[in-house]
């Protein structure tokens, strides 16, 4: 969708500040509102061309390194003589066992496996990035940290799922919390202001809240921006409302109402960067389920742009053509207590293609935004309707995911979006020959049922521009689920979603 920034970019020309549009969409649902709608999160004050950044920091590799060891100790303190979890009580015996069994597949939680870890591996990645190294130098420690967890910290054998998730899904997770965190910070605040900066900063990314407390740099006086990644344009909005899901298969209850919160976020625009740093653009979305026995987290959604190049047409278009990376996480639980159908659950946590992305300028500021990716998902995860083992109630998988979106604006105030997300995830490792049932849960090594799973989401949205900061929308969604089995019938599920929210514009 189509947004207008009105504050400044390191590098542009003040003829072209006041046309700056950021309108990549993916899945994010933002609204196009007018030039003096949109306020930077934490206002610049400082003329574009002599902005007060903070030099390049001191790149300490060896510290990085002894953070993601400090990090995991942490880890295995709470874990095991706080909460007092199984997996941690390690001995000398299982450290062996667990090199000499090698990786499998584990059985832990869908929102364990393919959010948590990834989340985890972002703290690890940051164990590097808050110490001065860049994306690709601090991805081999989420590697790094992740093989330390699974070989040395946990009762229960290595993991196949959780290497690659921790590792890959971390870069992604850990890259946007230190961008956030980057435009949180002003080193320039003092009193409460400054307090208030450094806490944000902190919830976005604590690994670099601490760094900066080690060093002194969360209280010292410095440059108004720390780094580059700070100055530039971006749009956050905040949304509450309700939302109501409704099964055509459910029984006896056919439908749920929950509350909701969402943070849609877009960083940089995608037809004004260089297009060769990882992260220089990306969207990012997460909505939160309230007063309901749903998952506290719903959906989350990133799409970032790895690598790309940008053309302005003669007509004033523009056009962004690049590689990205994804990640896309939608979750939900049964309806009753005494049912046990759940409506969907899919999850492409480690996913990389190509991606296009067009805006074309309409009369009277108007606009028309198109955007299309497709992506071979290394990793993922879906809803099965048979495997019940442990923890586990879903199927490990790869496969690949095809999305398209467009946005148009109206009179500047009315919006309209239509979006459709297709997931196909395939499981190959299953457990049908083995007995499951007498087997020691860790030792299991299965992806889930021998299936093929396909999610395809469509969704239309309407939105409203009520003032600068404030604007109503109404959307609807539809997910259709098909699993098709070799063991087993195959099964298919429709989910309606209707939702009401309020939206403020940050």
């Amino acid at each position: 969708m189509g947004i207008t920034l009105p504050f400044r970019v390191w590098g542009a020309s003040a003829e072209a500040l006041d046309s700056l549009d950021l309108s990549c969409r993916d899945s994010l649902l933002v609204d196009y509102v007018a030039v003096d709608s949109v306020r930077p999160l934490y206002p610049q004050t400082v003329d574009s061309l002599r902005l007060d950044i903070a030099g390049l920091p001191k790149k300490r590799p060896w510290l990085s390194g002894v953070e993601v060891v400090g990090t995991n100790l942490l880890f295995h303190v709470i874990t095991r003589y706080i909460i007092h979890e199984d997996y941690a009580q390690i001995t000398w015996s299982s450290i062996k066992n667990n090199f000499r069994t090698g990786f499998l597949w584990d059985n832990d939680k869908f929102n364990t496996n393919l959010f948590f870890h990834p989340y985890q591996g972002g703290l690890y990645f940051n164990c590097a990035r808050s110490n001065g190294l860049n994306f690709w130098e601090s991805a081999p420690y989420a590697l790094f940290g992740s093989s330390i967890w699974e070989l040395f910290l946990e009762l229960q054998p290595p993991s196949t799922n959780d290497i690659i998730s921790t590792t890959l899904g971390g870069m992604a997770l850990g890259e946007v919390s230190y961008r956030l965190s980057s435009l949180a910070l002003n080193g320039q605040a003092r009193g409460w202001n400054r307090f208030a900066h450094e806490a944000v900063g902190f919830v976005l990314n604590p690994v670099r809240g601490v760094n900066r407390l080690i060093t002194g740099e969360a209280w010292r006086i410095g440059p108004r921006y720390v780094d580059r990644a700070a100055t530039v344009p971006f749009y956050f909005q905040f949304d509450a409302g309700y939302r109501v899901l409704s099964c055509t298969d459910a029984q006896p209850d056919r439908s749920r109402h929950i509350g909701f919160v969402g943070f849609n976020m877009v960083y940089n625009d995608p037809f004004e960067i260089g297009g060769n740093e990882p992260f220089e653009h990306f969207t990012a979305r997460m909505l939160l389920n309230l007063f309901s026995r749903q998952p506290a987290i719903g959906e989350a959604n990133i799409c970032a742009s790895i690598w790309g190049r940008a053309h302005e047409f003669k007509s004033g278009n523009d056009l962004f053509a690049g590689i990205f990376q994804n990640y896309n996480y939608y979750d939900s639980e049964s309806f009753a207590t005494e049912s046990s159908y759940t409506p969907f659950r899919i999850a492409e946590t480690v996913s990389y293609g190509p991606g296009v992305l067009y805006r074309a300028r309409l009369r009277n500021n108007d606009m028309l935004v198109l955007n299309g990716f497709v992506s071979g998902i290394v990793l993922g995860g879906s809803l099965s309707d048979y495997f019940q083992f442990h923890d586990r109630d879903y199927n490990l998988g790869s496969g690949y995911s095809v999305r398209a979106n467009g946005y148009f604006s109206l009179w500047q105030r009315l919006g309209f979006y239509l979006a459709t997300e297709n997931y196909h995830i395939f499981t190959w490792k299953g457990y049908e020959q083995k007995d499951y049932e007498n087997i020691d849960q860790n030792y299991l090594n299965a992806q889930g049922d021998v299936s093929n799973a396909r999610l395809h989401k469509l969704n239309f949205r309407i939105s409203y521009s009520i003032s600068p900061q404030l604007s109503v929308a109404a959307e609807t969604a539809w997910y259709r689920r098909k699993t098709d089995y070799k063991y087993y019938p195959d099964v298919r599920s429709d989910t309606f979603e209707f939702r009401l929210m309020l939206s403020c514009h940050l």
